[in-house]
């Protein structure tokens, strides 16, 4: 009997998934490992936990079973099947990490009508200019508008100042000023938006997962 609780026991060790199942409205929180853009991001955002999360999207899990993240990623927002987000065929050797977020009980109640505005959103260009107005979205400005429309106009989760400054040296990355110039515009420094970092740390969610 020892020697079979110990094997038991290695086993769940080895697979720490066991037990925990995603539910509609999870968050899951990436950090990327590699890419300019995803580099330039960690450089001027703060996570929960010393992470430097680069992405979100949000589970649906469809009338089949089949569980789904619906995300705002180049070049459309889309639903993407979970095995395809957690382990995208471009970064398979180096997979992000990713971390599980969920909506305290008071907001959970906004997560139907949040998901049907978000999956009336899909095939909405993506938002590489991080504009508020231009009815286009980058990943967390898709889950901030989702819950925002749920919640009759009220935010769930709150807009920052961005910024794309060097906390070091106060100036604007060097990544961040060659990616705006190439599309044309000036660096939004000061507008507001919203990042995965911020929206890990709001006060609305649990962090309830790690992969």
């Amino acid at each position: 009997m020892t020697f079979l609780l110990a094997f038991l026991f290695s086993i769940c060790s080895l697979h720490p998934d066991n037990g925990f199942k995603l539910q509609n409205g999870d968050l899951i929180f990436q950090e990327s490992t590699d890419g300019a853009v995803d580099k330039a991001i960690k450089g001027v955002t703060g996570s929960i936990e010393g992470y430097h999360f680069t992405h979100v999207g949000i589970v649906y899990i469809d009338h089949n079973k089949h569980v789904m993240v619906l995300e705002a990623t180049p070049p459309k927002v889309k639903v993407t099947p979970l095995h395809e987000f957690l382990f995208p065929d471009d970064k398979r050797k180096s997979p992000p990490k990713s971390v599980v977020g969920r909506l305290k009980s008071d907001y959970r109640k906004y997560i139907p009508e949040a998901l049907r505005e978000g999956l009336s959103l899909v095939g909405k260009d993506y938002d590489d200019i991080y504009d508020l107005d231009n009815d286009k979205y980058y990943c967390s400005e898709l889950i901030y508008f989702m819950f925002l429309k749920a919640n009759g106009g009220q935010p769930v989760f709150q807009l920052n100042k961005m910024t794309f400054k060097s906390g070091t040296t106060d100036r604007i990355l060097s990544e961040w000023q060659s990616y705006f110039d190439k599309r044309g515009v000036t660096v939004p420094e000061g507008k507001q938006g919203i990042n995965p970092g911020a929206m890990s740390q709001a006060a609305v969610i649990d962090i309830v997962h790690y992969y």
